[in-house]
């Protein structure tokens, strides 16, 4: 069926699901009558999504193939006609009748026994199949208390948490990221110097595989902390928007692969949906000036290494949690609290928090 669709697209040029369902519903319906209906509806959906991304890409690059289906590895099970989930057993509906299939529930996934089910799919691996199930539940957005200002750096998330009586300071290190970015890179080197062909492709893919593994299990325990802190503190989480962002830097060639490795926006979406989660939705403001400007007296300065010291007033801190404090700030309900001038962030207060992988 997604062969099919697939084909009509590309040669037809359709992105319209209204028009791909007029031209091809009939044909298949007479063609897979023992089938439920239902399953012409996500073969068009899964159609018409692999050649709109071929559409996207083709844009970008040359010489790009249009997509083709050798072998079917994933079903979309987009309809709940399709499939119904108990927290025990799957029933999904074939050409041959209903099929149950028990399974076990794991621990990890207890939490989502009172969310809703949106969707899912069946994705094969070898000689493995696994359920993709999609959850969906409605959060009420909390009042809070104050604002969680969130600097995303190479090495650190820094954090400023600015409310009515007090400002504290979290500084999360997650400088192990960079280590094992530097050390999958050279071990990347070393395999194109010494294999090639399929030996050389093969390993490369091991060692990508393992080195995000690792980054996004640190970047997973990092965001978690974040969102306990938002929920416990009662704050709105406030980030900087980072589009065009990488268009900005231009260093040399060695700072430039530090940074483009980073994956920014990957880190922001972790804490925006478990920030979401527990009932306080993120806010994200223009990062302009944010690691001048000094957050007592609004004076600009120019860092000196980690440390930023105001011309003006004299006040002094890390350069990052200024920059967190700044973004908190940015939010028309916020303003900088009277504090006196001339002290150092240990004033108020800093916490540190180390993530190993």
């Amino acid at each position: 069926m997604v062969e099919e669709c697939l084909k009509i697209a590309i040669s037809m040029n359709i992105t319209s699901r209204k028009r791909l369902h007029e031209l091809i519903y009939g044909e298949l319906r007479r063609k897979f009558g023992d089938y439920p209906s239902h399953y012409i509806y996500t073969a068009i959906t899964m159609a018409l999504g692999m050649y709109k991304l071929y559409r996207r890409i083709s844009r970008k690059r040359n010489n790009i193939k249009p997509p083709s289906i050798e072998q079917l590895k994933v079903v979309l099970l987009d309809d709940t006609h399709l499939f119904w989930l108990g927290w025990g057993s799957l029933k999904i509906a074939t050409h041959k009748g209903h099929l149950t299939i028990p399974f076990k529930l794991h621990e990890h996934a207890e939490k989502f026994t009172d969310w809703h089910v949106k969707g899912s799919r069946i994705v094969m691996l070898g000689d493995e199949y696994y359920l993709h199930v999609t959850f969906r539940k409605a959060i009420e957005e909390k009042e809070h208390e104050g604002v969680l200002g969130i600097d995303v750096n190479e090495k650190s998330i820094d954090l400023a948490i600015i409310k009515p009586d007090k400002v504290r300071f979290v500084k999360i290190d997650i400088s192990e990221t960079k280590y094992i970015r530097d050390r999958y890179f050279k071990k990347r080197q070393s395999i194109q110097r010494k294999t090639r062909g399929e030996v050389k492709a093969r390993l490369l893919a091991k060692y990508s595989k393992r080195e995000r593994r690792r980054v996004d299990a640190i970047l997973h325990k990092a965001s978690k902390i974040i969102a306990e802190i938002v929920a416990g503190e009662k704050v709105k989480p406030v980030m900087e928007k980072l589009k065009n962002m990488r268009e900005s830097m231009k260093y040399g060639r060695r700072m430039n692969r530090r940074l483009h490795s980073m994956p920014f926006r990957k880190i922001q979406f972790s804490i925006s949906y478990k920030s979401i989660e527990r009932g306080y939705k993120p806010i994200y403001v223009d990062a302009r000036n944010t690691s001048r400007m000094c957050p007592i007296c609004g004076e600009l300065n120019k860092p000196n290494g980690h440390i930023y010291k105001c011309r003006k007033c004299g006040f002094q801190a890390d350069r990052h949690f200024v920059a967190a404090w700044n973004i908190a700030t940015k939010l028309p309900m916020c303003r900088p609290l009277p504090l006196a001038a001339k002290v150092t962030h240990e004033a108020y207060g800093v916490e540190r928090i180390v993530i190993k992988s």
